[in-house]
């Protein structure tokens, strides 16, 4: 492995990519690089002190000024914060660079709202760690995970008829429903196009609203934030089964992850009322190399994080219910399937697990503008 200015090759790629092409940073701007001091010892907040050092060298030599703030916050259930200390230190930046599990905007409303509000630029980096900046999945060029986003949005024509199904059980159908997210009125806005939200690498799809869904939804598993409340790994041991009537999850089925599911579901209900068993929206990963060995990530909640974003991996949201003034957070239950087919109208979005954006001819014209990067190779690799 060459190394350039201490940084190693593949590791300087990928990080001058999260900067020029992302955060699209520019001199002069103050920029925050925040993690958790927990990730340094085994905790949930994966991350290592090489990783933070080579965006901080890249930050200096775009001649922006970055500072670093290691926060220690442990999470509680259901009483997560957003730390005062890390609130003021954002408000004085211009691009926040997130290296964090557990302060995102998904689940934590005062963290998006107060974002938003501001308009501070978001970099949410899921390669926290020295190896994950490594990977094909970091050196992925940014363009062109983010044009496969595109191009698969553009399937999504509001009032087509949809239908899922795999050989695992799932048979699901529906129609597209309108965008109920003010962000994107329509699901093939480009991220540059709304909001200041920046994933990276590029790992989802607009979440898509599904209208008169019917049917089964088997998964194997699930986004791993909110496992560790329901006491279960992201990775099911057994399958769990969902039966659906008219957007409703009327059954769950399976093994000991299934009762887990159903009784963190019933302790939810307390909290935010019926619509923890609403079934309503489901989108997909869109990264064709997001797939990382055991040793490169040893953390099993990353790991499954990674996971979540290969174009293979359909997910729905298992629950829909809005956040309250007295339970400030989204429930964001997944659950994630990753060799179905999916058709909407007479376009097939996935076949068996492929993603067929990954064939359009403006993904394959980027791809070509990048020889010797990581590209469209599109199964899972085996480690």
């Amino acid at each position: 492995m060459s190394v350039v200015g201490g940084i190693p090759r593949e590791a300087a790629v990928a990080v001058a990519d999260m900067l020029d092409n992302c955060a699209r940073l520019q001199a002069g701007q103050e920029v925050l690089i925040l993690a958790h001091i927990d990730g340094l010892r085994g905790g949930d907040n994966v991350v290592d002190e090489e990783a933070i050092a080579w965006i901080q060298s890249g930050v200096n030599l775009r001649g922006a000024n970055p500072t670093v703030l290691w926060i220690d916050e442990p999470a509680k259930a259901h009483a997560w914060r957003f730390p005062p200390v890390a609130k003021a230190a954002i408000g004085a930046c211009d691009v926040l660079i997130n290296n964090s599990f557990d302060l995102i905007t998904e689940e934590n409303v005062e963290y998006r709202e107060w974002i938003n509000e501001r308009q501070i630029v978001l970099v949410r980096n899921l390669a926290t760690t020295a190896p994950l900046l490594c990977s094909a999945w970091a050196r992925t060029p940014y363009e062109l995970v983010s044009e496969i986003r595109h191009r698969v949005s553009l399937l999504f024509e509001v009032g087509s008829p949809w239908k899922i199904w795999d050989d695992n059980g799932t048979d699901l159908e529906g129609t597209i429903g309108p965008s109920d997210n003010p962000a994107f009125p329509t699901y093939a806005l480009r991220r540059e196009e709304y909001g200041y939200y920046r994933p990276w690498p590029e790992w989802v799809h607009p979440p898509i609203v599904m209208a008169g869904v019917s049917g089964t939804f088997v998964f194997e598993s699930m986004l791993s934030w909110w496992t560790r409340y329901i006491g279960i790994s992201p990775y099911l041991e057994d399958p769990i089964k969902l039966t659906i009537e008219d957007c409703r999850i009327v059954d769950i089925s399976g093994g000991r992850e299934a009762e887990a599911l159903k009784r963190f579901l019933e302790s939810m209900r307390g909290r935010l009322g019926d619509g923890v068993y609403d079934f309503d929206t489901l989108h997909s990963g869109v990264h064709p190399q997001a797939t990382v060995c055991e040793h490169q990530c040893p953390n099993v909640l990353q790991r499954r994080l990674i996971d979540h974003s290969h174009s293979c991996n359909i997910h729905v949201h298992i629950g829909a219910p809005q956040h309250t003034a007295s339970y400030p957070y989204w429930m964001h239950l997944t659950g994630d399937i990753r060799t179905a087919s999916f058709r909407v109208g007479d376009k097939l979005v996935h076949d068996k697990g492929h993603l067929t954006a990954l064939d359009d001819p403006a993904v394959l014209a980027i791809a070509a503008k990048y020889p010797g990067r990581p590209g469209l190779g599109v199964e899972p690799k085996s480690c």
